[in-house]
């Protein structure tokens, strides 16, 4: 089962977490992995337009690449998205120079230890008209 979770930080930023009860709360060695994931909308899909695609960061606690793409595929299901593909899925240690927002979620995450947070940044839409 899955729920959604709407919070507002200082900055007035809207942040979306997505829980997967079909984890274990256990964080345990797992660390903050991060990966570019690309999408489209499928019927009901809130996030894009049906003419949109988009290119995002998702992050979330894992203990390996197969846990993070599966608890990232549960979260697109969650939002109506489909996957395009992954690039560059790694630990975030591996990241080179992240931005201020990614640093934001990651230390979010690290500090919460919930490994059913999925978290996602800003989508980088394109068009998908011809």
């Amino acid at each position: 089962m899955s729920a959604v979770e709407i919070l507002t930080t200082a900055n007035e930023t809207t942040v979306l977490l997505l829980y997967c009860s079909c984890l274990k709360p256990e964080s345990g060695d797992a660390v903050v992995w991060i990966g570019v994931v690309g999408v489209v909308p499928r019927n009901g899909c809130e996030l894009l337009s049906a003419d949109e695609g988009a290119y995002t960061n998702f992050l979330t606690l894992a203990k390996s690449d197969s846990e993070f793409r599966a608890k990232v595929t549960g979260a697109l299901s969650f939002y109506q998205l489909e996957l395009v593909e992954f690039e560059d899925v790694r630990p975030l240690s591996a990241f080179a120079r992240p931005s201020k927002e990614i640093l934001v979620i990651a230390a979010e995450l690290e500090e919460n230890r919930n490994l059913q947070h999925v978290r996602y940044a800003t989508f980088n839409t394109f068009s998908r008209k011809m």
